[in-house]
């Protein structure tokens, strides 16, 4: 019994901090691109391809992660993925952070589930549950809340952040339903590897990243781009994936509720972000979303968090 409760704190440690790392690492590319010429397509380019590769690097050590290649519907399913999908929520994320800040482009990122649902609603052709109903409503009143912090008349956030903050949210439903055939027959891990190493090399052939855009390199921006590529990205995923092996996925999704917390409090915290109350409220109102369509129930969808990272 002791050694069963010391494994399930070892799984909540684990995404624990792999969900505060996420959230550490979009408040750090917003001091990068408050900080340098860095734009969001050049960081998006250089963190995937760097964390894709050293993924894909880590493991092969121990497994064959070239077998998604031998299938011709297989690879055709991994590019499009790769290029739509994962890049699609990269972007969009990096945009609204760029455009933004960290914490907001977080929250409506995590408007992703209530896009899920309702996309199956419309699949099926069939009404949401009450609870699936309850939770769009929350996160609608959330998002309302914090754009506008209670006042019509008032947005807390540029139009452009909001744009590409709730085309995040869209892109993590398509990033969490495509590839489900995919995660049947392969490792998680090694289509995201792929994923993102394709994915930055899509953006990387239209914005070039070698030639650097005219780059004043400093020890304070080396260091924050390797925490946004090893330590926000690499790090976290590889925590994620060993907490699953102490406790459920939907433990560990709820669990990931964390980071838009994290990110908001060191947005407000070490970058001066401002935050109203209302404001708050309504992060904390999104949030509240992932935790009911989380729960248990046949029908309501499962969230991953290690695919939308």
């Amino acid at each position: 019994m002791q050694n069963e409760t010391n494994s399930r704190w070892r799984g909540i440690v684990l995404a624990l901090t792999g969900a505060s790392l996420w959230g550490f690492s979009g408040n750090a590319a917003q001091w990068i691109f408050s900080h340098s010429t860095i734009e969001a397509t050049w960081l998006v380019a250089v963190r995937m391809v760097i964390a894709g590769a050293l993924l894909l690097c880590l493991l092969s050590i121990r497994t064959n992660v070239f077998g998604v290649w031998k299938n011709k519907k297989d690879r055709i399913d991994l590019v499009v993925f790769s290029l739509t999908g994962m890049l699609g929520v990269q972007l969009t994320f990096f945009l609204s952070i760029q455009a933004g800040n960290a914490a907001a482009a977080t929250l409506l990122q995590f408007l992703g589930p209530v896009f899920i649902t309702i996309y199956f609603a419309l699949k099926a052709l069939k009404w949401p549950k009450r609870k699936e109903w309850s939770a769009v409503l929350i996160a609608l009143t959330g998002t309302f809340l914090l754009l506008t912090n209670g006042k019509l008349e008032y947005i807390t956030i540029s139009r452009e952040a909001i744009f590409w903050g709730i085309l995040s949210g869209i892109s993590v439903a398509v990033y969490t339903v495509y590839p489900v055939r995919l995660l049947k027959k392969y490792s998680s891990a090694a289509i995201v590897g792929w994923a993102m190493f394709i994915g930055g090399l899509g953006v990387a052939i239209l914005t070039q990243p070698w030639e650097g855009a005219g780059l004043r390199w400093s020890p304070s921006l080396i260091g924050m781009l390797a925490f946004v590529v090893v330590l926000g990205t690499l790090l976290p995923f590889y925590l994620y994936l060993d907490s699953l092996k102490y406790i459920t996925s939907t433990e560990t999704s709820l669990l990931g509720s964390a980071e838009p917390l994290v990110a908001t409090i060191v947005s407000v915290i070490w970058l001066d972000t401002s935050f109203g109350t209302y404001q708050s409220a309504g992060g904390m109102l999104i949030i509240l979303t992932v935790f009911l369509l989380s729960m248990p129930e046949k029908g309501i969808i499962k969230i991953n968090q290690s695919v939308n990272k």
